[in-house]
């Protein structure tokens, strides 16, 4: 009878034993989960942004978000120096550009880049109370651009940077856009979506007109992933698709720009 017991209680200490190692098992890899580090620039919405309570939020916020649920992965979202943002996704330091990031041949060749998932455009700003009304009336103007941006590159390859006044760089748009609205530059040359949105949110009083002739024009928006990474791209672009099918996409860009114009 005693022998009896004795192995009853053997078998319930290795039952519990056993319990013990599954859950800490289980503990083991949420532990471990992998995690997502997406790079941005906090300071262009709609795309990604501090909001008043400094939390970052933007589209690109909200969708990764939704990506990395889908994967099963935790996001971290890592701010950047834009200028900077090739050498931090080549250090590893984060694993993808994701913020409003413009498609270029130059970039697909140094980085690997996902399909476009929003068209975008780059046009001129410039004060409601100006007289200009085109790009032809900028010539010998101030014009501003976002330090390691499309614009700028597209900008100061031209030949109309050559007819223009002064190209002036900014860490960021929203800095452009109050030098503008202050008098300090004439225009500023910049994403058509982040632009359209700070006037809109901001009640801004600015009006736009279409840039002629700067380089060969954007097709839209992509996520940048270190060279040869194809895998995560293949990964976040499957998520990206399974979302748009259940309309997931939809909804993000209707709740940001009130339409949907994902592609």
């Amino acid at each position: 009878m005693k022998k009896k017991i004795i192995i009853g209680i053997i078998s319930v200490m290795v039952i519990i034993a056993l319990i013990g190692v599954i859950l800490f098992s289980i503990q083991g890899k949420e532990n471990t989960k992998e995690t997502f580090v997406l790079g941005m620039d906090d300071s262009f919405p709609p795309m990604g942004f501090r909001n008043e309570n400094n939390e970052l939020v933007g589209f690109d916020i909200d969708l990764a978000t939704e990506v990395c649920n889908k994967l099963g992965m935790t996001l971290e979202v890592q701010t950047i120096s834009w200028a900077a943002k090739e050498q931090e996704l080549d250090s590893g330091n984060i694993d993808c550009i994701w913020n409003g990031f413009g498609y270029t041949e130059e970039r697909n060749e140094a980085m690997t880049l996902s399909d476009i998932y929003i068209k975008d455009e780059s046009i001129f700003f410039v004060k409601n109370d100006t007289g200009y009304t085109s790009q032809e009336d900028l010539k010998g103007k101030k014009i501003g651009v976002q330090s390691g941006s499309v614009q700028e590159r597209r900008l100061d390859a031209s030949e109309f940077v050559t007819e223009i006044g002064e190209m002036v760089s900014y860490t960021d748009y929203l800095t452009a856009l109050m030098d503008l609205e202050a008098g300090n530059i004439d225009a500023v040359y910049m994403s058509k979506i982040t632009g359209n949105y700070i006037m809109k949110s901001q009640n801004k009083d600015f009006k736009t007109f279409a840039a002629e002739g700067i380089g060969e024009e954007s097709a839209g928006m992509v996520i940048a992933f270190k060279k040869g990474n194809t895998e995560l791209k293949d990964r976040v672009e499957k998520a990206i698709a399974e979302l748009k099918e259940e309309g997931k996409l939809k909804e993000i860009s209707e709740k940001w720009f009130g339409e949907d114009i994902t592609v």
